[in-house]
């Protein structure tokens, strides 16, 4: 697991923009030609939006399909918390970071317009310096309000990135299950609502999110699927009758995640900032055990 955490966790780390995952693509492509599995793309175009998902064996007959994003969130100002099962816990974490971003920005901006105002009574010298206080006040509030994607992300979500390559290696490719790559994940659900639209409507869908690091395992699923096979003792056992979460896109859903629980909330920190860069390997390898028997007893 070491190796493939170090391919999609540093050397592929960011996969933020469109030729960062075309670069990221490719690469899994070329792993899955070498194992024997065939792949295509699931895509889809707009003016504001384009959603490339990657499906590797033959989703149309898959039994099992596994899936996880690959794409990769843009840097946030704030220590902003992910919540896996409470989107609109994200909506609220994503709204502060953003009203944050654009305070800091005109903050920035003032400060130059202020330096530039006072430059008619300063004096030569001092002129010099308002004129770069100006400058890198005015880079700052710039480099505030553009986003960037973030440098390292090992939960959200190349850990789980690395379980499918692991699978690519060693599943059977003629097997009925599915291994899918989902794009647009981080900021929205459309790469899952394009999985959606090809995916068995009786196909048992595993996601994986954020399982790099975290106190404690969640295993969420919808009401009548049978997890006990997946669960270990002090993982939590979370079903759910009518999801609002990405559980809903799928009638036969589960769900991992790592975390913690705080205020009666399962919440991911450190995602989105240079502090994502903890893995639990041991515990990677436990889970990958877990799906390879999910696989052998279709």
């Amino acid at each position: 697991m070491k190796d493939e955490m170090m391919l999609v966790g540093v050397t592929l780390a960011r996969r933020y923009t469109r030729k960062q995952k075309e670069i990221f693509l490719a690469e899994v492509c070329r792993q899955c030609r070498e194992a024997g599995w065939k792949t295509e793309f699931q895509t889809r175009h707009s003016r504001m939006l384009h959603v490339c998902n990657l499906v590797i064996g033959d989703l149309a007959h898959a039994k099992t399909v596994i899936a996880c994003a690959y794409d990769t969130p843009a840097s946030a100002q704030l220590p902003i918390r992910y919540y896996p099962l409470n989107p609109r816990k994200n909506t609220q974490a994503e709204s502060w970071n953003l009203a944050w971003e654009w305070i800091l920005g005109a903050a920035c901006f003032l400060i130059a317009a202020g330096a530039v105002y006072t430059l008619h009574w300063l004096s030569p010298a001092m002129k010099i310096a308002a004129v770069l206080a100006a400058v890198l006040a005015a880079l700052l509030g710039v480099s505030l309000l553009h986003s960037r994607g973030n440098r390292v992300n090992f939960n959200r979500n190349s850990a789980s990135v690395a379980l499918i390559l692991r699978l690519i290696q060693e599943c059977d490719p003629n097997s009925s299950t599915a291994l899918v790559l989902v794009d647009q994940c981080c900021n929205s659900y459309e790469g899952l609502k394009l999985l959606k639209e090809a995916c068995p409507s009786r196909a048992e869908v595993i996601l994986l999110d954020c399982l790099a690091q975290g106190e404690k395992v969640v295993c969420a699923h919808r009401k009548g699927v049978d997890v006990s096979d997946l669960l270990e003792e002090d993982w939590i056992n979370k079903e759910y009758e009518d999801p609002d979460n990405g559980l809903r896109f799928f009638e036969r859903g589960v769900l991992l995640a790592s975390g913690a629980i705080k205020k009666h909330q399962f919440v991911v920190r450190h995602t989105r900032s240079k502090r994502d860069c903890h893995v639990d390997i041991p515990r990677l390898e436990r889970i990958l055990e877990k799906l390879k028997g999910r696989i052998k007893a279709e």
